[in-house]
């Protein structure tokens, strides 16, 4: 029986580490403590900030992050776009983790609007949401319409600008 020389079992061993992954996190479903308690901090704060919306929709564009505070009432997409704003300034947060998703159904009765970080965590000023929660939570049971990285706000606003124009 022959053996391998010691460098070359080093060198299988090297290998087979390397094809394998080697050592690495095992992805976990769990939000780490100290950005759970940043997001609910910003969540919580922004939710007792400006006055709610009597009704189910108060705005008809998404406001710009420096015009809330003038607008009368707040409604979902005045609530995501505080949050994201507060995310990025106050707390460094890359814009291009933040994504402004839309869902619809039952029991909704319009389309509503929330936050979503790094495309797993959900800042809602709703019932489905009252704490940062995952987005397979906050969706579930209903349809998930549309998404916009927060980092393309501006262009759908000069957009929807330019198309009320031309009507």
């Amino acid at each position: 029986m022959s053996s391998l020389p010691l460098h070359t079992v080093g060198l299988l061993a090297l290998a087979l580490i390397s094809t394998m992954g080697g050592c690495q996190t095992v992805p976990t479903d769990a939000l780490p403590p100290n950005q759970r308690a940043v997001l609910t901090e910003i969540n919580t704060t922004v939710n007792q900030q400006g006055r709610p919306c009597p009704v189910d929709s108060c705005l008809e564009d998404w406001p710009d992050a420096a015009a809330l505070e003038q607008l009368d009432y707040w409604d979902c997409k005045a609530y995501a776009v505080a949050k994201a704003d507060r995310l990025i300034r106050q707390s460094g947060y890359d814009p291009a983790r933040l994504d402004y998703i839309l869902v619809e159904g039952p029991p909704l009765h319009i389309t509503h609007a929330a936050l979503v970080v790094d495309g797993r965590w959900v800042l809602d000023s709703g019932l489905r949401c009252r704490d940062v929660c995952p987005l397979a939570d906050f969706a579930a049971g209903l349809q998930v319409t549309g998404r916009l990285p927060v980092t393309e706000l501006p262009y759908l606003r000069q957009a929807l600008r330019v198309t009320r124009r031309a009507e």
